[in-house]
């Protein structure tokens, strides 16, 4: 399965694949469960911010839109479960969706 290069990264396939990677190992290899998540919520708030941004930055929309749900209820102190699954459900199947480097 080939990588698809948002067009802002036409011509810098290499680099944007390089980064894309990179956002991957970047990212647990598992989750805690919801409870574990939100007992210290504000690592959570930061550890979902940052993967948000750089979801953005690498056009990683679906990562992005469930990180930007999710760190809403945070920030407003109502952690939501299903928008938690949500946002793991999406960053896994993200990570799986990227092929090893060759």
């Amino acid at each position: 399965m080939a990588i698809v290069t948002p067009d802002k990264f036409k011509g810098k396939e290499a680099f944007y694949e390089k980064m894309l990677r990179l956002f991957v190992k970047s990212l647990p290899e598992s989750w805690p469960d919801f409870n574990a998540a939100v007992e210290d919520m504000e690592n959570m708030k930061v550890q979902v911010h940052t993967i948000k941004g750089t979801a953005g930055n690498l056009d990683v929309m679906e990562v992005y839109q469930c990180a930007l749900q999710f760190e809403t209820s945070l920030r407003n102190g109502e952690p939501d479960r299903f928008l938690y699954n949500m946002f793991v459900d999406a960053c896994n199947d993200m990570v799986k969706s990227v092929p090893p480097a060759e």
